[in-house]
């Protein structure tokens, strides 16, 4: 997950308004529920001291888009600095008031969608479904907006030509459809596909498709459209093993590494790891219910366990907020990328098979860029 699209932010500290509210609107007078949870909400927040600028601000909250079953509002200084867009209700319910936006809640429950094609195969050609790219990255996906969708058709015969056999003739049409499924991918930057279809046709198209994009393929048993409830379905479950495998493979170089002093583990050794800016991949756990806080100062690496090792770095006016608060901070500022932990890392296994590790103290790690020890030298 690469952040660096939250960036202004955190340009300032203090007075952040954090409002996560549900906004389902499914369920008899919603719109009036959905008030009385903003009212309740202002009232926490102006009993914490916010500005009377920014609780009117953060009133967006409440005039969430139509399909956003939840909403997020971050707002500071009487203006909105961001908001995000729910597929389904917050897990928790938050008005908060903090030196720093609590984003971690919308990171968490709204992970970037994965660029990629679902493709219907026939015997006279097919239609690929193109799902993401032309410049639209997941800033836009989790405010709300969705990613464009492109639907493209290819063939369109179906006798043989000149002397052609019926089986010449549906490999042609193949090569065709794979030909345009390889522009497609690449023009929106798509390493995966999802293929249904006949069984014939789906068989000759996967034999013509690049071996990167054959090798990720997932297929889908049925004769549907590129665009039906059944393709979506096999996307989204596709699209989450995927992901799921990506973290895995990251979380086995964080082991490897570990071994090596290019890996920390704990939040203490980690937030060490960002101040000196060595942080390339955090792997955190998702916990709704952490309360663990921390120190910051002014600058995005400015993270510790104590006020007094910032004022040890002349570290100005530290002061306490989440723990996951400021992670996502240090993320953003040093360029690092995100990862959260799949639950089986977190709540248990068995050591033996996991390189010494079950899971990793505290719920968090991180690969670095480079040793201090190397830096440093013997």
């Amino acid at each position: 997950m690469d952040l660096g699209f939250l960036r202004p932010l955190f340009g300032e500290t203090g007075d952040y308004v954090s409002v996560y509210l549900d906004t389902d609107r499914a369920h008899e007078n919603a719109l009036t529920a959905i008030d009385l949870r903003w009212q309740a909400a202002r009232q926490r927040l102006a009993e914490a001291g916010a500005s009377q600028a920014s609780l009117d601000a953060a009133a967006a909250v409440a005039g969430a888009p139509g399909e956003a079953r939840g909403y997020a509002v971050f707002a500071r200084a009487g203006a909105v600095a961001f908001t995000g867009a729910l597929d389904a209700p917050p897990r928790r319910e938050i008005a908060r008031l903090a030196p720093l936006p609590h984003l971690m809640p919308l990171l968490a429950q709204r992970r970037p969608p994965i660029p990629h094609l679902r493709v219907s195969a026939t015997r006279v050609g097919g239609e690929i479904l193109a799902i993401g790219g032309s410049g639209r990255g997941w800033r836009d996906w989790v405010s709300g907006q969705q990613w464009p969708v492109h639907k493209t058709s290819v063939g369109g015969w179906s006798q043989p030509r000149f002397q052609r056999s019926v089986e010449e003739t549906w490999d042609e049409n193949a090569k065709t459809l794979a030909a345009e499924v390889g522009a497609v991918a690449g023009r929106i930057g798509a390493r995966h596909v999802i293929v249904s279809g006949d069984v014939r046709a789906r068989s000759l198209l996967l034999g013509h498709l690049a071996t990167p994009l054959r090798e990720s393929a997932t297929v889908l048993d049925e004769e549907v459209s590129a665009d039906s409830q059944a393709m979506t379905e096999a996307a989204d479950r596709a699209l989450s093993e995927w992901a799921g495998r990506r973290t895995r493979e990251r979380f086995d170089d964080w082991r490897t590494k570990l071994a090596h002093g290019l890996a920390v583990e704990g939040l203490v050794p980690t937030m060490a790891a960002f101040r000196d800016g060595q942080v390339s991949d955090l792997f955190l756990a998702d916990d709704p219910t952490s309360t663990a806080s921390v120190w910051i100062g002014p600058g995005g690496g400015d993270i510790a366990a104590s006020s007094e090792e910032l004022l040890e770095r002349d570290v100005p006016a530290p002061v306490a907020d989440r723990a996951d608060a400021a992670l996502v901070r240090a993320v953003v500022h040093t360029d690092a990328e995100l990862h959260f932990l799949p639950v089986d890392l977190v709540e248990g296994g068995d050591p033996a098979a996991c390189g010494g590790i079950a899971h990793p103290r505290d719920g968090v790690c991180a690969t670095l860029r480079f040793s201090l020890e190397a830096v440093d030298g013997p």
